[in-house]
């Protein structure tokens, strides 16, 4: 070899190994946390911490996945009571025996990688397989109804396809959020060595949530809130996956069992003060059951106003604009009439009242212990009016009914993306009684997208690879291509 080819090979050597280690450096810092813990001052760190962590994250094996989302449900089994109570204490509602029924929904009943599996075809044509493949990093937006069970849910299925996310938290609940997030990436890091797979920043603002809605590394939007923040989302330009509105409606035909539908209801409408945009937020019932009923939800727990007290509610708990004041969401009903000087007796946990379907109390969801029974003398008016009162957001139906028909026509009809049957309708989120098995974790409700009910597929892109020459074990078919 001449001293030319031999200086030659010395420098490609050098060379490659000099880009090895700039890219070993790179990778570690990649995966260095650098006291973080996931939160940092400006939403372009964030994003940039996010973005690096993806780069290694979406070529780990389907395995540390898995060791990713087990150290989430694992890491966070004990702290669940003092996470709800936390919440409780920010938030300033609901529950916190509602929320930690949300919590270990969120953890213990949201799908990882196990959903993600290939799809194939096969034949003379040869093999067609789709798979699933990450985005990037995701921007979530979480509302102070559901903050950590929403972190949560969103990592569990974000990072089951690869991803990595920014998570705007509500500034309501901004503490706990805060601190939901940090111990996830301390789990995630003690378990894989890998950090900044979720992150935020110190200071939630709409200004915050703006910035990261048009940053050019967010590659797709998921966002659980109120109107006006999923249709910034759906204006961005961006890939988005939007829970809309909701005002569900509790349908009630005469064939139903008058003691099962008002169990039910009330406990499901009361679960958490019903804050849960899944929850019944007025009843609609046939004329000719409705008294029974409404006696049966008062052995429930529910205590009847009447209307002028109705109308009180409805001046004291809606604000000028049409929106429910923050004020009463998410209160105990005891709490809501002490403040109307409702006089009551008992512990009440819903209040409930005999109202026409135009009333405020019916037309606005309220998120409160606020149930409205609006009567009608035939199924078929029963089902005219929950479609009006729903106002098309096709979000959630509940129908208590033994009538088959009924159930059909009201489920065609209604056409939302949880519907329910003679049965509470926090059972369409994943929740129900006993630890008993309801589906997959819906924390994310995505109805003006189109998505539903949301999982790992939905934070994933679909892609198709095709192999003309095989594979099929049933047949032996070469095909002549060229």
């Amino acid at each position: 070899m001449q001293i030319n080819d031999i200086e030659s090979a010395v420098r490609k050597i050098l060379a490659e190994e000099l880009d090895n280690a700039s890219s070993s450096s790179a990778n570690v810092a990649a995966t260095t946390d650098n006291g973080h813990r996931g939160i940092f001052t400006n939403v372009n760190d964030a994003i940039a911490a996010a973005k690096a962590a993806q780069e290694i994250y979406r070529d780990k094996p389907i395995a540390v996945r898995q060791q990713v989302i087990d150290a989430i449900k694992e890491g966070f089994r004990p702290y669940i009571e003092k996470m709800a109570k936390d919440i409780k204490e920010e938030t300033g509602m609901g529950t916190v025996e509602a929320k930690i029924a949300k919590l270990n929904n969120a953890l213990y009943n949201t799908p990882g990688p196990e959903i993600l599996e290939p799809v194939v075809e096969n034949g003379d044509g040869g093999m067609v397989m789709y798979e699933r493949l990450p985005y990037g990093v995701i921007g979530a937006v979480g509302p102070s109804t559901n903050p950590s069970e929403t972190v949560i849910a969103n990592a569990i299925m974000m990072l089951a396809g690869g991803n990595t996310l920014y998570f705007g938290a509500h500034p309501g609940a901004k503490n706990v959020t805060r601190w939901t997030i940090e111990k996830m990436n301390d789990f995630i890091a003690d378990a894989t060595g890998l950090h900044n797979l979720v992150v935020s920043i110190e200071t939630p603002t709409i200004e915050s949530v703006q910035q990261m809605m048009k940053h050019p590394d967010i590659a797709m939007l998921a966002v659980t809130g109120g109107p006006a923040v999923v249709h910034q989302a759906m204006t961005s330009g961006k890939k988005a996956v939007g829970a809309g509105p909701g005002n569900p409606p509790a349908m009630v035909d005469a064939t139903a069992d008058i003691d099962l539908a008002a169990h039910n209801i009330i406990t499901s409408a009361s679960f958490d003060n019903d804050i849960l945009c899944t929850a019944e937020k007025e009843v609609v019932a046939e004329s000719s059951i409705k008294d029974e009923l409404i006696r049966k939800m008062q052995d429930e727990g529910a205590f009847v106003v009447n209307r002028e007290q109705a109308d009180k509610l409805a001046d004291m708990c809606i604000q000028e604009n049409g929106a429910p004041d923050r004020k009463f969401v998410g209160k105990d009903a005891t709490y809501i009439l002490d403040q109307a000087n409702i006089p009551y007796t008992g512990h009440p946990v819903e209040i409930i009242c005999e109202l026409p379907k135009e009333h405020p109390l019916v037309m606005t969801e309220m998120l409160m212990p606020i149930l409205p029974v609006v009567s009608c003398p035939t199924f078929d008016d029963v089902l005219k009016t929950a479609v009006e009162v729903e106002k098309g957001n096709h979000h959630t139906a509940t129908i208590h009914s033994n009538n088959l028909k009924h159930i059909n026509n009201a489920a065609h009809r209604m056409q939302c993306s949880i519907f329910v049957v003679n049965g509470p309708s926090y059972v369409g989120t994943g929740v129900a009684d006993n630890g008993a098995h309801s589906g997959a974790s819906a924390l994310t409700i995505a109805t003006p997208t189109g998505e539903g009910t949301c999982t790992a597929r939905t934070f994933t892109r679909r892609v198709r690879l095709n192999s003309p020459q095989g594979f099929s074990v049933r047949n032996w078919y070469l095909r002549n291509w060229y």
